[in-house]
């Protein structure tokens, strides 16, 4: 069972996997019968601005590989384009985009808080699970109280759409067409502009530019990398999420544990649980615009969907900046050793 799954399964009452389940992370939520759901007004972007009141809690995001739980009080919200720009008081940063309409709140039926801690769930168009917020702190019932109260809404505010039709790419694209995006790209987002209309996956684009911006890497190798980075000290900028919703931050690595079926990897205040059997290829990119010489590693599922990102800190000093350059001249002499 994948963590994405077992992060749903917390809440759809199915630890034995989801294998069979053919309805939606929301039609499965509304089944359960040991919480009780409540429903909030569809598009409810106010709650976000409310989420400060709540005070500590754990915001989770994940996808079919990766999950990620940071616990936090959240600073600041801020308007982003096409989106929510939500910061946390450690500097972690999540962007929901506004392709999320659904919102309900999870209560227990019980009288011990601990059993099962109130949360927020936000969902998809489609009732896909985007991201998750859980309350702990007991001190903060009557403020999330308070809050579903002034949002509540219908089940009719649950009513989610099907499933779209997957994206089919184009017919093959010349490799110098994907060179040409890839070296007048001013960012990441303006590459991704760039390659749409070519009917190309960014993984595509990895591919075809192999050898010259970017370079496979055996996952065996990359978990050696992370186990290098963590006995270093060094901080690293993580980015990882689902197409509804972004979790970024920038720490050092404070544990390490690389199992054979699930990789931990603890940060502050944060639990980044990775899936390697979940995990179709690992790439080490050169980040656009290709004059910089500023490098990540990416991994993709089998889908072609980035699910992990991991470089150096974006705005290092040069004491990290020089530690980084070390570490990935290191591992490129032991790779091709």
């Amino acid at each position: 069972m994948t963590n994405e799954d077992r992060w749903i399964a917390s809440f759809l009452g199915c630890p034995g996997g989801l294998a069979g389940r053919s309805a939606s992370d929301l039609e499965n939520l509304r089944r359960r019968k040991d919480v009780r759901i409540l429903p909030l007004q569809r598009q409810a972007w106010a709650i976000l601005d409310e989420l400060p009141a709540l005070g500590s809690a754990d915001y989770t995001t994940g996808n079919g590989a990766v999950s990620c739980t940071r616990r936090e009080r959240v600073r600041d919200i801020r308007p982003w384009p096409e989106g929510t720009a939500i910061f946390g008081d450690g500097g972690g940063l999540r962007w929901l985009d506004q392709s999320w309409r659904h919102s309900v709140a999870v209560l227990n039926r019980g009288q011990d808080f601990t059993d099962t801690p109130p949360c927020l769930l936000f969902y998809g168009e489609t009732g896909q699970l985007a991201h998750q917020i859980t309350l702990w702190d007991s001190g903060a019932w009557e403020g999330f109280i308070d809050l579903i109260c002034r949002h509540r809404g219908c089940w009719n505010c649950l009513q989610a759409l099907p499933d779209p039709p997957e994206r089919q790419e184009g017919g093959a694209c010349p490799a110098w067409l994907l060179k040409e995006a890839w070296c007048e790209a001013g960012s990441e987002r303006d590459l991704e502009l760039r390659l749409e209309p070519l009917g190309v996956k960014r993984v595509t684009a990895l591919r075809a530019m192999e050898g010259l911006f970017t370079t496979p890497v055996d996952l065996h190798c990359f978990g050696a990398f992370v186990g290098d980075i963590a006995e270093s000290g060094l901080p690293l900028h993580v980015r990882l999420g689902n197409r509804h919703c972004i979790q970024a931050l920038e720490s050092r690595i404070s544990g390490f544990d690389k199992g054979p079926r699930e990789w931990e990897i603890r940060m502050a205040q944060t639990l980044l649980t990775l899936c390697p059997g979940n995990i179709a290829s690992t790439w080490l990119v050169a980040q656009p615009p290709a004059k910089t010489e500023r490098l990540r590693f990416e991994c993709y599922d089998a889908n072609g969907d980035q699910v992990l990102a991991l470089s150096g800190p974006e705005d290092p000093c040069p004491v990290v900046q020089q530690g980084w350059q070390g570490l990935i001249g290191r591992f490129e002499a032991q790779r091709f050793h």
